[in-house]
């Protein structure tokens, strides 16, 4: 039976890239239709997420502002993983790679016995995080880092931070719209970050711009010594071809550790365990793929979700 796989929106990222002016005007509109003002003294820096936990964000800043209209849930595909997931798997450990706002890491509420990592390579968003950790139910079991994940620990990598769009923030590739800033940001593996122990169920997200090959190659020995893994990561077929990096390389790395899941349009899930790039070119229709991979090493966790 033929079915649809379900893309990320192409059109929208490149309008976020090519044509701001026009992105920022459509969230104006958007602010002023909720809030009756684009005075940023008269708009709220917290919103409260459907879990009932709270967000602070930059509402001088266009994902913020997003964020405000949105009542937090920007994409809502990830937003009903990680609920579903926290409640079916009850991880030992949770990581979030590329926070941003934390409107995944503090979505939901966790057990008392689960380690929570967030990593972050934007400095700018890093107090809004800290604000959004303090208040939150679980918070002393909570540690935020301002790193790029990576491969390897202590190289000092340039980051574009995307002023029009934190979001879009990245180490791989400079938006085309010039309104970056260049900041060098020290790198860390997942690895040493969890090294002091290991972890019966983890859960975890990656969501960094074409980075994703890079910090997943820093988590091989969690990978290895954890007995049932969840992850939810962004694949972006044109950010890893611009770092040289060959889809069917990354996909048979992928599948050493996991079977890889991805999402049809009516968000139900169809097992592509030995998938290559053609593969993937046919499924979808195109040859530039944006959309979201689970990585399960337990199937029986996949099942409960299905």
């Amino acid at each position: 039976m033929k079915w649809n796989a379900a893309m990320r929106k192409p059109y929208l990222m490149r309008v976020w890239e090519n044509y701001p002016k026009t992105w920022k005007f459509m969230i104006d509109v958007g602010i002023l239709v909720k809030y009756k003002t684009l005075n940023i003294k008269k708009l709220p820096n917290t919103l409260t997420l459907p879990s009932s936990t709270v967000l602070y964000i930059d509402s001088e800043e266009n994902r913020g502002r997003a964020l405000l209209i949105s009542n937090g849930v920007t994409q809502k595909r990830l937003d009903r993983f990680w609920s579903m997931a926290v409640k079916k798997m009850n991880p030992d450990l949770v990581i979030d790679v590329g926070v941003n706002y934390g409107e995944c890491i503090f979505s939901t509420q966790y057990s008392s016995k689960t380690r929570i990592i967030g990593v972050e390579a934007n400095s700018r968003l890093i107090p809004f995080i800290e604000q959004s950790k303090e208040v939150h139910p679980n918070r002393s079991q909570i540690a935020i880092y301002n790193a790029i994940a990576s491969d390897k620990d202590n190289e000092e990598t340039v980051f574009f931070v995307d002023r029009h769009w934190s979001g879009t923030s990245s180490a791989t590739y400079e938006p085309s719209h010039k309104l970056i800033d260049k900041v060098p940001v020290q790198s860390i593996t997942i690895d040493t970050l969890c090294h002091d122990q290991t972890y019966e169920t983890v859960l975890f997200k990656v969501d960094v711009e074409g980075y994703e090959a890079f910090v997943l190659k820093g988590m091989t020995n969690l990978f290895k010594t954890s007995k049932s893994i969840l992850g939810f990561i962004e694949f972006n077929s044109e950010y890893l071809e611009k770092l040289d990096i060959s889809v069917d390389e990354f996909l048979l790395f992928l599948q050493t550790y996991f079977t890889i899941y991805v999402y049809k349009e009516d968000h139900s899930l169809v097992k592509a365990a030995h998938y290559n790039h053609m593969d993937l070119k046919n499924l979808f229709g195109t040859d530039y793929i944006h959309t979201d991979f689970l990585l399960v090493s337990d199937e029986s966790f996949i099942e409960r979700m299905i």
